[in-house]
């Protein structure tokens, strides 16, 4: 993970002010927020990802989340259990704040940040 994608608790300060939280709302699951600026983040089972999201039902990778120009967007990269925002399966979404995002077994919440 870079220092954007690390747990937004242990992130300390950063040159680039987040523009979204992305955050695990799973009950059972540690609870995990990611800072997001401009830029894409992959997303699944694979060390290599930016949001690692480490269960079987993830593909090792997922799907691929891009904020530019301050807008995110969520694309899902042929995974093997599909990607879904707010109970709809997508192929490709633009996102906005509140958004859920269901990936195998984890659920994340978009939030924008205010300024």
């Amino acid at each position: 993970m870079d220092n954007q994608t690390i747990p937004f608790d242990s992130a300390g300060n950063s040159a680039d002010d987040p523009l979204y939280i992305l955050s695990l709302l799973n009950n059972e699951l540690m609870s995990y927020s990611w800072k997001l600026i401009n830029k894409d983040y992959n997303i699944g089972r694979s060390s290599s990802n930016s949001v690692i999201l480490d269960d079987v039902t993830v593909s090792r990778e997922h799907a691929i989340l891009t904020v530019s120009n301050n807008s995110p967007y969520i694309k899902d990269t042929n995974s093997t259990n599909g990607t879904y925002v707010n109970n709809e399966l997508i192929q490709e979404c633009k996102l906005k704040s509140g958004d859920k995002i269901q990936i195998g077994k984890y659920l994340l919440l978009l939030t924008e940040v205010s300024k």
